[in-house]
């Protein structure tokens, strides 16, 4: 069976609807790209932890890039009631993605309040067993909802999602505000250098990439609560490529790898000179 594209073409807005979701997906894929090739050819940047997380959300975000090419495009829509969806994997990479930045603010909590537990404890095989974790339970939520009743699986989109986001929401938040006073307060006591430097600067990546999760997803998180209760405060679309909230949405898969590289020196020394000059170099020839 053919699955109509998202628009009509009957108007100007149309195509600029049609465009801009082209546009949106090419811009993780290529952007998120960037930092997966970087930090993968990158040796001394697979061995730090906190690249690892940055990698794990990246893999998620040009994997969301590649689906919108289908969920932006085409006539899906994924929440209740669904229609030529995926049954819910593409939207479940943002999940990935809350969990894995989640982990990462607890892992710049661990590495600068307490860093001697953290050098002793925490590991590389740790951190990538975390964000293996975070796939396997992602999904394997994603499994039971498809494998349940239809009824089961709408109360637990209305009820479920709404606990979820409000434990996620407060946590980061807490978390957000923690890290805020250790870079505040407890490193600046700290002798002026490269190490305190980069202490600040991870910290500083680490909050502001949560504050931008939480912005952008959280109208999207609230509307669907709201649509699978019935209320009529919900705004209904009619996909996912005409709903505004879920466009809004999208761009986070954009502004994650790029604050990744605007805030991390090292990352962004790695994607001009792993990815961007073979670029220039097939431009030339």
């Amino acid at each position: 069976m053919t699955v109509p594209l998202v628009v009509e073409f009957d108007s100007p807005d149309d195509f600029v609807i049609f465009i801009l979701n082209i546009l949106i997906a090419t811009t993780i894929v290529i952007v998120a790209g960037s930092v997966v090739t970087a930090i993968l050819c990158t040796e001394s940047l697979r061995t730090e932890n906190r690249f690892i997380f940055m990698l794990n959300t990246s893999i998620s975000d040009v994997l969301a890039g590649f689906g919108y090419y289908y969920t932006g495009l085409f006539d899906v829509q994924e929440y209740y009631p669904s229609r030529n969806s995926t049954f819910y994997i593409v939207p479940s990479f943002g999940g990935v993605n809350v969990f894995t930045v989640l982990f990462a603010q607890i892992d710049r909590y661990l590495a600068i309040s307490h860093p001697y537990v953290y050098s002793r404890y925490i590991t590389r095989s740790l951190i990538i067993g975390i964000c293996i974790f975070c796939w396997v339970y992602v999904y394997l939520t994603v499994l039971i909802r498809n494998v349940v009743t239809s009824d089961v699986s709408t109360m637990h989109s209305a009820y479920g999602p709404l606990t979820f986001q409000i434990l996620i929401t407060f946590t980061m938040l807490g978390l957000n505000l923690k890290l805020y006073l250790i870079a505040k307060y407890q490193l600046s006591r700290d002798p002026p250098g490269p190490e305190t430097n980069n202490k600040k600067a991870s910290l500083r990546l680490i909050i502001v990439v949560a504050f931008c999760f939480l912005g952008l997803w959280t109208p999207v998180f609230v509307n669907s609560i709201l649509t699978n209760m019935a209320s009529p405060y919900a705004y209904i679309y009619i996909n996912n490529g005409t709903d505004p909230f879920i466009v809004l949405s999208q761009v986070n898969p954009i502004c994650t790898p790029a604050l990744y590289i605007m805030g991390s020196a090292t990352l962004k020394e790695a994607v001009l000179r792993r990815v961007w000059c073979v670029f220039r170099k097939c431009k030339r020839r």
